[in-house]
């Protein structure tokens, strides 16, 4: 077991001083943290020396350690630490620096108390963070983060491992309006850098639960335009109640965003207050996948509100597939990539499901917009639907009232799609009860909308058109051949 004796004796600090204090004086460093674990237990009424029996009772004796590769900074379950948790010290990829409870009870805290966050690491690399709890409340809303992960030195970090944190009560700003910078730089879990060349890399944010939170939810920037992170992976996240974006993912080389559920976005502890906000949604990235998450339940903010966004500064493919959507005061999906500045990128849009997200708007007519085998029903609101100039909207089901109408004009292609209720834009195309099993009835996951599979006597089984770009299998796995013609819509088995 590992011991570190915190307080000298006279006769030790004597013979200490007869040696150097005639020496020039020398600006304080870290104490190193020796290999094995290191214990912390705010609910103690003395300080310990860091072993299990004798732990540490406060953040300032761990912030004032460098830790080392291998090592875990254990915090004991039902306790909570008031102020900013600042451990020093780097890991390795073979070798990460672990935070993670220890005993039995609910997760320990941190409550940052209104600083500008609970947990932060700087120009570090290699930690993962386990399953404790980050709060930061505050009367006033101002920049402020759960957990801060950041390069700044303008080189490149990374081997971040975010794996069942749990974020709630962060006093992040709310206006995007008029305090824009303190709105993106607030979220329950947000990485960032500054300065030229400074990027992160393989950041894994995953398994987690946050809510509460002004500004939104997680935001993982790792670079800029010309200097991208890469090796970035969100998956199998809660977001629920943040005042501002649900999920963002900002100067990656293919970020990956997947399994998560954002959910009354808008909402909460500390509501939005200005500007905009969406739900998941990806900018500046190379080649970014949104898949397999659901959105649901974001109030209005000033003009988004959507989904789901490809917003400005995106190149290669954008895609956006096999997510389940509804009752988003914005509707489905954004195209902003008129917003900023422009990537022109392929918007692929296929295999959603969209319940009563009725709005889908475009910013910019230099992305090509490829939307195709979704399920967008919306029997009672109108649609508003804006596409880029250059379209196609293929092999989809378009379910609305008769008051609605769709976008028509030179460079957008209406091929293969089902209308019920809604006019039809185009002289092809079927018209009628496209024979979902039972419409509206999905819920709020992903497994709740078998209802929109296709009944036997369905009009647009094994007749829509042929892609050979189709991702191969539809919203429920089943596979979508590349030569014979598909179902209409995101389902593609037999008919029930």
């Amino acid at each position: 077991m590992w011991l570190r004796t915190r307080t000298a004796t006279a006769a030790g600090t004597a013979l200490l001083c007869a040696a150097v204090c005639a020496a020039p004086a020398l600006s304080a460093a870290p104490a190193a943290a020796a290999t094995g674990t290191v214990y912390l237990d705010c609910s103690r009424s003395t300080d310990g020396d860091g072993s299990q029996a004798a732990p540490y009772d406060s953040l300032a004796s761990v912030n004032a350690l460098t830790f080392s590769p291998g090592q875990t900074l254990a915090i004991a379950a039902g306790t909570s630490c008031t102020g900013t948790l600042a451990p020093q010290g780097s890991g390795t990829a073979a070798a990460p620096i672990t935070i993670a409870p220890y005993g039995s009870g609910p997760a320990p805290a941190i409550d940052g108390n209104g600083a500008e966050n609970a947990l932060s690491l700087t120009n570090q690399d290699d930690w993962t963070i386990g399953a404790i709890e980050l709060t930061d409340p505050a009367a006033t809303e101002t920049q402020r983060e759960g957990l801060l992960i950041q390069s700044t030195d303008g080189t490149a970090h990374g081997g971040f491992d975010i794996d069942g944190l749990i974020v709630n009560d962060v006093a992040g700003q709310t206006d995007k309006a008029t305090q824009a910078t303190a709105f993106a730089n607030s979220a329950c879990i947000r990485t960032g850098t500054l300065n030229t060349g400074s990027t992160l890399n393989d950041v894994h944010v995953h398994d987690t639960r946050v809510g509460n939170c002004g500004g939104g939810g997680i935001k993982v920037r790792v670079g800029a335009l010309t200097a991208q992170g890469t090796g970035i992976h969100v998956d199998h996240n809660t977001v629920t109640a943040v005042g501002g974006d649900g999920i963002i993912a900002s100067f990656a080389e293919s970020p990956l965003l997947e399994y998560n559920t954002a959910a009354n976005l808008g909402t909460g502890d500390y509501p939005w207050t200005g500007g905009n906000f969406a739900g998941i949604w990806v900018l500046g990235d190379h080649d970014p996948t949104i898949q397999h998450n659901v959105v649901y339940g974001s109030v209005m903010s000033v003009y988004d509100s959507e989904a789901f966004d490809c917003d400005w500064g995106n190149t290669g493919t954008c895609l956006v597939q096999d997510n389940y959507s509804h009752d988003n005061a914005g509707g489905l999906f954004l195209n902003c990539d008129g917003c900023g500045t422009s990537g022109a990128p392929t918007e692929v849009v296929r295999d959603n499901i969209a319940q009563n997200d009725c709005r889908m708007i475009s910013t910019g007519d230099k992305a090509t917009l490829l939307f195709y085998n979704n399920d967008v029903y919306c029997p009672g609101t109108a649609f508003n639907i804006h596409v880029p100039a250059n379209s196609t909207l293929e092999n989809n089901i378009w379910v609305g009232p008769t008051t609605s109408s769709l976008p028509t004009g030179s460079g957008i292609q209406w091929l293969w799609n089902v209308f019920q209720g809604v006019p039809r834009p185009t002289a092809n195309g079927i018209v009628g009860d496209p024979g979902f099993s039972a419409p509206g009835s999905g819920g709020d996951t992903l497994d709740s909308v078998t209802g929109y599979q296709l009944t036997a006597a369905a009009p647009g089984l094994l007749n829509g058109g042929v892609l050979a770009d189709n991702g191969g299998q539809d919203f429920w796995g089943n596979p979508v051949s590349a030569t014979a013609k598909p179902n209409r819509g995101a389902y593609d088995g037999p008919g029930r």
